[in-house]
């Protein structure tokens, strides 16, 4: 588990190696920096990196606990969970992105709120893992159950909302706070002032950082930011199995940033599965199966005071096809065919079965599209949706013909479940805000991956600052036919034009492949001795059978699906622990 947490409410004993914020709040945490002001019965704590001034926490932020303005308690710098009290009322926050989780359950004693799902489920003495959802989730997408952690018993409070406590009531307050809705030219000039805040914020305080350098248009944008400011040390990860064009475009940004670069050549210690996970994270990660490559090609930036990554840089500076989807269901009909017909060229494919399916979406709804894909999943054999070249609410993946008929029957109950609660929203804000959790959720557990190996990730597309001024564009206006990631060269002019030439990256597909040939024996059996199979929802021949189609080298087998089980059945086989509460003593922390 991560070092670095913070909990409390009514119903938390006094947690173990943690320090209490003080004041009237009931809190604490550990591996934080903390500042907190009080006036009164008021008090604000920031908990994390936050680039507040003492003047402007005690003045604005005391204020705007007095007047209820929660959201403003999220606008500085940085990226950190914020705790406010006024009276009898508790307010907590993490960041919009999900990179500073937020967690609560009903105790005994009252309600408990915390950064750790898992330290949450042990004070409320959850039933474990919810295999069930954890299943669906495989199947059809973490996206349609925002407000459920993978613990029974424990909600999740989403990215971009905070706690409201009264007693032992809460509520979940909106954070998101964008504002009015501005064009991309409108809006690039605030995108490149926040982008530059955030690295420069990040970087200033030490004289040399870490960065990933891995040849995308992301994380070399960022290491060009930052080498204005400070000495960076870059890493890339090359060899044979990586992508040739990347390692070249990444040594390209080393030579022109004049910074070092570190380039490690792979081989079987960095292939996926090449050894168990070094630390037990909070929930299944895609990182699990990589810790022999991050431990590899991490090395040399080990030790620094932050490392600067390009994560999230995808989901905040452009939008999927959900643009498509969202025009037509604003009513701009001839906006949204024209996109559909170019994209279509670009493709050369016909735009009229696209169209079809644009139509499709828009009229379904995303409650009738996930009462459709329950169905479709409730009829034996299940199978995966037929596919779409277009974004679609809900389209169950192949893993859907691994479940068993009791796996089928409870991923359909779950489907619908959450039809129900969100039947109607808009495309495009919905996948804007769901991709996003699903960046910051994966950013939270690489922190936990990545403290082992000494290195401090950053990730300053996630900051709250760059987030709402990238959404204030909408998705239809971030995404331009023909064009990648528009947003970024409108809102950084300076960087030289040939970076924004870069119109792909590449993948670890054959890396991934390596890992699953050299490891398929232990993988069968984790398959095989897992909760998913031991509880009867998948079953373990079916798996096995794609997974012996990829080792096989077949196009067609489920690589992606394939991992996110493994990953997952890793997970459960690496569970957090937390021991018993203890004493905790009162003060501030020194970090």
């Amino acid at each position: 588990m991560s070092k670095m947490w913070v909990a409390g409410g009514a119903g938390l004993p006094e947690a173990a190696g943690g320090i209490a914020l003080g004041g009237s709040v009931r809190a604490w945490s550990a591996g934080c920096a903390v500042r907190s002001q009080h006036q009164g019965p008021v008090s604000v704590s920031v908990v994390g990196d936050c680039r507040v001034s003492v003047a402007e926490l005690y003045g604005a932020g005391l204020d705007a606990v007095r007047r209820g303005r929660w959201a403003e308690l999220t606008r500085w710098g940085g990226s950190y969970w914020v705790v406010a009290r006024h009276g009898e009322r508790t307010f907590v926050a993490g960041d919009l992105a999900g990179v500073r989780g937020l967690f609560v359950a009903q105790a005994p004693g009252g309600l408990v709120w915390g950064s750790r799902a898992a330290m949450v489920a042990a004070t409320v003495g959850s039933p474990g893992p919810d295999l069930g959802l954890l299943a669906a989730q495989i199947v059809a997408g973490t996206e349609h159950w925002p407000e459920r952690s993978v613990y029974g018993g424990v909600r999740q409070v989403p990215g971009g909302h905070g706690l409201l406590i009264e007693g032992d009531q809460f509520t979940t307050v909106d954070l998101t706070d964008l504002g009015e809705p501005v064009t991309l030219e409108g809006g690039a000039e605030h995108v490149g002032a926040a982008l530059r805040s955030a690295v420069e914020g990040y970087v200033v305080p030490y004289e040399v950082v870490g960065a990933d350098l891995s040849g995308g248009l992301d994380s070399s944008t960022a290491v060009l930011l930052a080498a204005q400011r400070r000495r960076v040390c870059a890493v890339t990860y090359g060899g044979e199995l990586a992508s040739v064009e990347d390692t070249e475009f990444a040594a390209r940004v080393a030579a022109h940033a004049g910074i070092a670069q570190h380039l490690h050549r792979g081989g079987p210690d960095t292939w996926h599965f090449s050894g168990p996970p070094p630390a037990a994270t909070d929930g299944p990660t895609l990182s699990a199966a990589i810790t022999g490559l991050d431990a590899a090609y991490l090395h040399p930036a080990a030790g620094l005071g932050v490392h600067l990554t390009g994560h999230g840089g995808d989901v905040v500076l452009e939008s999927s096809t959900a643009a498509f989807v969202d025009l037509l269901q604003q009513g701009r009909t001839r906006e949204a065919k024209a996109q559909v017909t170019a994209w279509a060229r670009l493709r050369d494919t016909a735009p009229r079965p696209l169209w079809r399916q644009v139509k499709t979406a828009a009229a379904q709804g995303r409650g009738q599209a996930l009462e459709d894909a329950a169905s479709l999943i409730e009829r034996p054999p299940a199978q995966a949706q037929e596919e779409a070249l277009v974004w679609s609410w809900c389209r169950p993946g192949p893993a859907a013909r691994w479940l068993t008929p009791g796996g089928r029957t409870e991923v359909a109950r779950l489907l619908r479940e959450s039809a129900q609660q969100v039947p109607k929203v808009r495309a495009g804000r919905w996948d804007d805000w769901q991709t996003l959790r699903l960046n910051g959720a994966s950013a939270r557990q690489e922190i936990t991956l990545y403290e082992t190996l000494r290195i401090n990730p950053v990730f300053p597309y996630l900051d709250n600052d760059v987030v709402r001024a990238c959404y204030a564009i909408p998705a239809h206006e971030r995404r331009r036919t023909g064009q990648y990631k528009p947003l970024l060269g409108a809102a950084l002019p300076e960087l030289p034009s040939w970076l924004f030439g870069r119109r792909s990256k590449g993948s670890f597909g054959p890396i991934l492949l390596a890992g699953l040939r050299a490891n398929r024996q232990a993988l069968h059996q984790l398959v095989a001795a897992s909760p998913f199979v031991r509880d009867g929802l998948v079953d373990a021949a079916a798996v096995a059978d794609d997974l012996n189609r990829a080792v096989a080298g077949d196009a067609g087998a489920p690589r992606a699906a394939l991992q996110l089980l493994l990953t997952t059945c890793l997970w459960l086989d690496h569970l957090p622990h937390h021991p018993a509460p203890a004493p905790v003593t009162t003060g501030r922390p020194t970090c």
